[in-house]
């Protein structure tokens, strides 16, 4: 580890997630109120980010991996410099995409849910940010960018929440694979916490094992470690 604070970029060894840790540590922890990235490292905001902070920003709902300062700053550089803020989804669950990132997790998107409330985050882009957001999202490829309905994310309680910046509309990324999930029902993911959740949960390296053993029968006597078929497949 050099010079990053484990607290929120676990899994590090000079400098760099290793590979199984970023399979197996998504979505990352993230802060639950706001904070700025600041050359790519968080900054706390305990007092919250007013507006005049974020006019001339996208507002981009982050429901897995975004929410956290490790994925911004490997998305963005150790240049990363943003402001984010904490946010509430509506009606939506986070549940498991039903498809595999290039480095071995399987991703979180939104499937509804009447009734949950998940404390979430907002990313504030400005255009550059969003273009190449779009590009490590693969868009149209693995995910749509989708504008959430009104209503749906709201920004808590915040001194100047009538302001306009915060009545525009939020946008978002959503799996074009749909949802994993057994016996008809999309599983959650247990590192996202929502109130009102009705879906059973699971954490990353849980889900990680069902779709070890969901693969090709392995010969008889061969138990290989899912440390190991990881390793294989982010090889492949």
């Amino acid at each position: 580890m050099t010079g990053l604070p484990a607290e929120w970029f676990p899994g590090h060894e000079d400098g760099v997630i290793t590979p199984l840790a970023q399979a197996m540590l998504y979505p990352y922890p993230a802060p639950q109120g706001d904070f700025f990235m600041v050359d790519g490292l968080p900054r706390l905001a305990p007092d919250g980010i007013g507006a005049d902070a974020l006019r001339g920003r996208v507002p981009v709902l982050s429901v897995g991996s975004n929410r956290a300062p490790l994925q911004l700053r490997r998305k963005f550089g150790p240049g990363a410099s943003l402001p984010v803020t904490a946010a509430i989804l509506h009606d939506v669950d986070i549940v498991f995409a039903a498809s595999l990132s290039y480095y071995g997790a399987v991703p979180a998107t939104g499937f509804p849910s009447e009734g949950a409330r998940v404390a979430l985050n907002i990313a504030w882009l400005d255009a550059d940010q969003l273009s190449h957001m779009h590009d490590t999202e693969a868009l149209g490829i693995a995910y749509d960018f989708i504008r959430y309905h009104p209503g749906a994310v709201s920004h808590g309680d915040r001194p100047d929440a009538d302001d306009p910046v915060f009545g525009q509309p939020v946008h978002g990324y959503e799996s074009r694979a749909g949802v994993l999930g057994f016996d008809g029902k999309p599983m959650a993911h247990a590192a996202i916490k929502a109130e009102g959740r009705v879906f059973p949960a699971m954490d990353e390296p849980s889900m990680l094992s069902r779709v070890q053993a969901m693969g090709q029968p392995l010969p008889e006597g061969d138990d290989t470690p899912l440390e190991d078929w990881i390793t294989a497949m982010q090889a492949s």
